[in-house]
């Protein structure tokens, strides 16, 4: 099992956040089109200005943490992407929920005070919902 041991041996882990990365994200998506459940995939990108790579290090630390506490663990998943960008599998939710789940994260990161010596730091956040699998795939919605 292949894939199996790449997320054992943290080959599919981000350092920075310790959450599962792209490479496990488009796996698991990818099986996920194939289901006939239905899933939720949030794509979160955040923008915020940031003078070095230990600042963003901090930034990104910070921030999945709290899109971690801002879900339902085990039920959902949360993985880390490229640059600034999240991903979440959600399983087992209607749309009202989703969309409450999406509006806490952003309202969450909207009002997440970061400081790093002299630097404050804002984060804002946009989020698209899709879904995979079921029988609705693709549906898109960009709050």
């Amino acid at each position: 099992m292949p894939s199996l041991h790449k997320l054992l041996t943290g080959e599919w882990v981000d350092p920075i956040t310790r959450l599962p990365n792209k490479e496990f994200a488009q796996m698991v998506l990818q099986e996920l089109k194939e289901n006939n459940e239905l899933f939720y995939v949030m794509h979160l990108k955040l923008d915020f200005q940031v003078s070095n790579n230990d600042i963003w290090n901090f930034v990104m630390s910070r921030v999945s943490s709290v899109i971690k506490h801002s879900v339902r663990i085990p039920k959902d998943f949360v993985c880390k992407l490229d640059n600034n960008d999240f991903c979440i599998v959600l399983h087992g939710i209607q749309d009202a929920e989703v969309k409450k789940i999406a509006d806490r994260i952003r309202d969450s990161l909207h009002y997440l005070l970061l400081t790093y010596g002299p630097e404050k730091i804002k984060i804002d956040c946009q989020i698209e919902i899709t879904t995979v699998g079921g029988a609705q795939d693709g549906d898109r919605n960009t709050l």
